[in-house]
């Protein structure tokens, strides 16, 4: 699992990428799809992993960082039910618990296309060296309702088959994922060792066509060259529907980045896309912040978030030329006062609210409500179905802002830990002026799949989640 221990934080922390926009037959999110209480089951959804025979079809994908696969889970009106899992132990550990050496193979990223699952593999072919996957969707097509695809039906000693194919592109920790509209596939690289505190590695973007996978094709671009330069990388986040300016939050450097793509990025070759780049900084303090999580305001700019342990967080609001618009929140509502480290972050669409996981010792999910200088001012309720032992890690929204999901892990050493993580989908009701958002109907999508002697049902580290709507026409 990544992993971030900064100075300033003796906290665990993982880092989680925003839900990548999907394409085509598969798109953000659902507004139809109703989250009711009920068990899951793995009973017969349809035919294959991203079939769908009745649509819409609302499917929940997991990278379950540490356990080395990704689970698929369908909401229905009825609750949900396990669609199948991705096994990508790649570098198998004996003991089922990944933790042995270098034998963390570490699913991270994920873009599902009309044709293709494109996964990215932080520790594969080793630590300091990852690569991406493609798998196309017609390969689950036979994959029984609940079943596993394991590794030994398309990987041996080194081998990809059965039309899946690898990016080897060598990169220390390539593994945020961001789908351009043009096709191109953007991949955020941190460039630093995971166990380290120290991010001095300026980080890079990489521009690739998912249809030609070699490595000599892959554009790049230094994010060492801007001013201040990005280390320390975290997630990349569009700030607009075209993905033509691109925010990363920097850790090792304190500061957050915007990237200015060219308008013809999708018909250059990746390497001159890469080349006409241009970017802008700006510095957020230095001390004993971290800096790792941005999202979009909805009008070009973002919001940035800060984190220490012994003071409340911040956050920053910032134009798309690197300008503060505003003084960083410092103030905090009464709800917020146990909270330290903050996560992901989400927008709540045509709202001026954002909701944020956070971690131990206040675990929840924050609200912040927008402006020159945000407020951090409350939050979400009905949550109960929580667990006292996990905290929210990754956050994603459907496309309509309608419903939650939340990968929820240990609160510290998951490696150790039992896996009784969950995986949750609330439906949202929220009251911007009142700020108040509140989760209900809420589901656990694995209650009822853990066991404790079954490794392969453990979660520990479901720290990327996807969430697809299937109309019916793809694979």
């Amino acid at each position: 699992m990544l992993l971030r221990a900064p100075v300033a934080l003796v906290l665990v922390a993982a880092c989680l990428p925003a839900n990548p926009m999907v394409t085509d037959s598969a798109t953000a999110g659902s507004a139809s799809s109703d989250s009711s209480s009920g068990e899951p089951t793995t009973g017969a959804a349809s035919s294959g992993l991203f079939a769908c025979g009745t649509p819409p079809c609302t499917l929940v994908l997991v990278s379950q960082t540490l356990d080395d696969r990704i689970d698929v889970h369908e909401v229905t009106a009825d609750g949900s039910r396990l669609r199948g899992r991705i096994g990508l132990d790649l570098k198998p550990d004996p003991s089922g618990t990944q933790i042995e050496g270098n034998l963390l193979d570490e699913p991270y990223g994920m873009v599902l296309t009309p044709t293709d699952l494109l996964v990215a593999v932080g520790h594969y072919p080793d630590t300091d060296r990852g690569s991406l996957l493609r798998f196309p969707r017609a390969t689950f097509d036979a994959l029984a309702p609940g079943a596993t695809f394991s590794p030994n039906q398309y990987f041996n000693g080194g081998v990809f088959s059965g039309g899946v194919e690898v990016l080897l592109h060598q990169r220390e920790e390539g593994i945020f994922f961001l789908p351009h509209p043009s096709g191109r596939l953007l991949i955020g690289v941190f460039a630093n060792s995971l166990k380290s505190i120290d991010f001095s590695t300026p980080s890079e973007l990489l521009v690739v066509d998912p249809s030609d996978l070699k490595v000599d094709g892959i554009g790049s671009f230094d994010l060492g060259t801007i001013d201040p330069p990005c280390r320390g990388a975290w997630r990349l986040e569009a700030l607009d529907p075209l993905a033509q300016d691109i925010a990363v939050a920097c850790d090792g450097s304190d500061s957050v980045a915007i990237l200015h793509l060219p308008e013809n990025l999708g018909s250059l070759a990746p390497k001159d896309a890469a080349a006409a780049i241009t970017g802008c900084g700006l510095n957020l303090g230095a001390g004993q912040w971290t800096t790792q999580f941005a999202a979009a305001d909805g009008g070009g700019g973002l919001l940035a978030l800060q984190s220490q342990i012994a003071e409340t967080p911040r956050a920053w609001h910032v134009s798309r030329d690197c300008k503060p618009l505003g003084a960083p929140s410092m103030d905090v509502g009464p709800a917020v006062m146990g909270v330290r480290l903050l996560r992901e972050v989400v927008r709540l669409p045509n709202t001026d609210l954002w909701l944020i996981a956070a971690g131990a010792p206040s675990p929840g999910v924050v609200i912040a409500r927008g402006g020159g200088t945000p407020e951090l001012c409350g939050m979400v309720t009905g949550l109960e179905s929580l667990d006292v032992g996990n905290a929210p890690f990754a956050l994603t929204l459907d496309a309509a802002g309608a419903h939650l999901a939340i990968g929820a892990g240990p609160s510290a050493n998951p490696e150790l830990s039992e896996g009784r993580g969950q995986v949750l989908w609330a439906t949202l009701e929220s009251d911007s002026a009142a700020c108040k958002v509140a989760a209900t109907s809420v589901l656990d999508l694995n209650a009822g799949l853990f066991q404790q002697s079954s490794p392969e049902t453990w979660v520990r580290a479901p720290n990327v989640i996807l969430v697809a709507e299937l109309d019916g026409t793809g694979a």
